[in-house]
């Protein structure tokens, strides 16, 4: 078949039950909205992964960008119902997509329902990149969602774009992990070529410098025995030694050992032994 290989998961819940919010413990632009409030300018409101996609099926059908058929497919995989999903997929776009760019495969990846984006992978139009409102494909869902099966099945399929970034922060799949601490998930897209040094939106945060703030100190010593950390800019180098002062010995060893590594191979080591002096308090 055109699409993944095997199963994406254990999970297929068909009664919609599950982590269908999971994005929102942490306030994902995806599934919250900012609700008016008399004076002032809104409050943030998280409605759950399931009110925010069918307010969004409603929006598509108002502007008329979304047939009958397109809206039937949404509402059985935002239920999570294998079955349902596939008799849709007779007459509706696989790629349809909400009001907020949602298509079923990104709202099942999101509810980490493997049976039902084993079925979306299968199909030979399905869109594995496509973005939702904010720029995020599925992958990036999948990443920051934790589950490895999903994360796994998305990057079997030939199509699947590694290095994508979202147009909300810029983050890659990688970064995401790195963000929400799933080491497994970190270490299977480096094992897929993963760039280690694409950084978000500010210019400052890599996925190692994403690890290291967030204290996931597993996944930054994994993205420091690569040996492909880029560790040229000198900003990035300063980030990296300051964050990981909160951290233990290891991470700073390790952290050590990469810069220095690094400028062995380039022909300046005493510019890395500079970075480390830099960061300690009361040196130039």
């Amino acid at each position: 078949m055109p699409g993944a290989t095997g199963k994406c998961g254990p999970r297929d819940m068909r009664s919609g039950k599950g982590p269908m919010s999971a994005g929102c413990r942490s306030r994902e632009p995806e599934c919250c909205r900012r609700r008016p409030v008399p004076g002032g300018q809104g409050t943030w409101k998280c409605q759950g992964i399931r009110g925010a996609r069918e307010e969004g099926v409603l929006k598509a059908m108002a502007e008329h960008q979304q047939s009958g058929e397109d809206a039937e497919l949404i509402q059985a995989a935002i239920a999570g119902d294998v079955q349902a999903v596939r008799s849709a997929l007779a007459a509706a776009d696989v790629n349809a997509a909400d009001g907020d760019g949602w298509t079923a495969l990104h709202i099942a990846v999101h509810g980490q329902h493997g049976d039902l984006t084993t079925l979306l992978l299968e199909h030979p139009g399905i869109d594995v990149n496509s973005r939702n409102r904010w720029g995020s494909t599925p992958l990036m869902l999948a990443a920051g969602s934790g589950s490895l099966d999903i994360v796994e099945c998305l990057l079997r399929h030939p199509k699947t774009m590694v290095d994508l970034q979202a147009e909300y922060y810029g983050r890659t799949a990688l970064i995401e992990s790195a963000v929400k601490g799933h080491a497994h998930i970190a270490r299977s897209l480096v094992s897929h070529g993963a760039n280690v040094n694409i950084s978000d939106k500010t210019g400052r945060n890599t996925a190692l410098i994403e690890a290291i703030k967030n204290k996931h100190a597993d996944i930054a010593i994994h993205l420091l025995r690569t040996g492909t950390i880029d560790f040229s800019n000198r900003d990035l180098r300063l980030q990296a030694l300051i964050w990981a002062r909160r951290s233990g010995d290891d991470l700073n060893k390790e952290l050590d050992h990469a810069i220095a590594a690094y400028f062995n191979r380039t022909g300046g080591r005493e510019e890395a032994d500079g970075s480390r002096q830099a960061s300690m308090p009361g040196q130039a």
